[in-house]
């Protein structure tokens, strides 16, 4: 075989691999660039390293000042407390004490274990929760927890056995901005909550990101605020009295316990009517039912035979906010309405009539309308997801 030496080959041939070689490491940093720039943060409530940023002044915090120390680097990119492979296997990943900074030993520092990093104040109800993505990807879940009541996060760094989940977004497309309505249970003093973006593994990438928000309850809202009464009745939508009309779970799937649900689903169960608290999956609505616990139950599925349709409610009905208390508290119209006055955080059936703010509404979404708060008829931001104007009352 004749070994070629022309140089003017070897040349090209040199320039070749060359070039080669640069747009392999070329395409390896493009691809490096695109999955770094995936990252997100809570920006409101604002997260504990959004805080620590100095656009936030966080750097004159004694808090931020010691997790700078002790190492933060989430300060200058606070969305970048996330892991490559996470694919859900988020426990496994972070042992406990470093769920702040997501096992990350540049960001050791959110994982210190204070009583003065700086806390939005919050009460137990429906609350927004804002991540801001710097990078907008398929999302399989947004995942919330909180820690549990007597917890104090000046004792000890964050362990997972200190929380408990809240919510699960279902999956979503690709988001700049992604706002959730996070049901917070009651609680009292400071508390955590702990916050996870998991991308899709399978359209998009296996990555979570990871965010630690202090918040601290304000003044319990009194049970006084909820009327005394038992039961709130509507109206019939019907003339005539029939066993289907007087069914509140008809249409209602029955519980699985392989079904994961969410605020405000609902579902029939031993002839009963149940609405998830916030996520769950296996816990049996009839053994987990409460204020505070997975269900709430929203009574029997049948009223006896009454043409009317009934809304019952309870003072173990979901935590109120004392803003949310006080902006849907109004006296019943004078005027040609005769329906109830809304009551916030009572439980009301599709179809409901109530008067609020001198206005007749119909309720539409019955698990949104028994959340009150952002939902409250004519008054909460987010009204007309769960209600219908009906007419004035004056």
């Amino acid at each position: 075989m004749r070994i070629m030496n022309n140089p003017s080959v070897v040349a090209r041939v040199k320039t070749f691999s060359a070039v080669s070689l640069s747009a392999l490491i070329g395409s390896a940093a493009l691809l490096s660039a695109v999955e770094v720039s995936a990252h997100g943060y809570v920006s409101s409530p604002k997260s504990r390293a959004f805080l620590c940023t100095s656009a936030q002044g966080g750097g004159s915090s004694a808090a931020c000042i010691a997790a700078s120390a002790a190492g933060n680097s989430s300060q200058y990119e606070p969305q970048s407390i996330g892991i490559g492979g996470a694919n859900d296997n988020h426990q496994n990943l972070i042992p406990d004490g470093k769920l702040c900074g997501a096992n990350i030993g540049s960001m050791n520092g959110l994982n210190l274990a204070r009583n003065d990093w700086s806390a939005t104040t919050v009460s137990a109800g429906p609350r927004a929760f804002i991540w801001t993505n710097t990078a907008a990807h398929k999302t399989k879940y947004f995942r919330y927890y909180i820690t549990k009541q007597g917890f104090n996060p000046g004792a000890a760094p964050l362990k997972w056995s200190d929380l408990e989940q809240i919510h699960q977004s279902a999956p979503a497309d690709r988001e700049t901005t992604s706002t959730h309505i996070v049901n917070l249970p009651q609680r009292t003093g400071r508390h955590i909550v702990y916050s996870i973006w998991q991308r899709d593994p399978v359209a998009d990438a296996p990555e979570a990101f990871y965010q630690c928000i202090d918040v601290i309850y304000g003044t319990p809202t009194s049970s006084s605020s909820i009327a005394s009464s038992a039961v709130v009745t509507s109206s019939s939508s019907t003339g005539t009295t029939s066993s289907a009309s007087n069914n509140t779970c008809a249409g209602l799937p029955v519980w699985n316990a392989t079904t994961a649900y969410n605020n405000p689903q609902q579902v029939q169960y031993n002839n009963r009517r149940y609405s998830a608290n916030y996520w769950t999956q296996g816990n049996n609505p009839a053994e987990t039912s409460g204020a505070y616990n997975y269900w709430l139950d929203l009574g029997a599925c049948t009223d006896n035979g009454s043409s009317a349709s009934s809304v019952v409610v309870s003072t173990s009905s979901s935590p109120l906010s004392t803003s949310s208390a006080r902006s849907s508290s109004s006296a019943p119209a004078t005027g040609n309405c005769t329906s109830p006055a809304f009551v916030n955080g009572a439980s009301y059936a599709n179809n409901a009539l109530v008067q609020n703010g001198g206005s007749e509404y119909r309720c539409t979404v019955s698990g949104w309308c028994s959340q009150g708060g952002a939902y409250a008829p004519g008054t909460g931001w987010a009204w007309n997801n769960a209600w219908t104007l009906v007419r004035s009352c004056q």
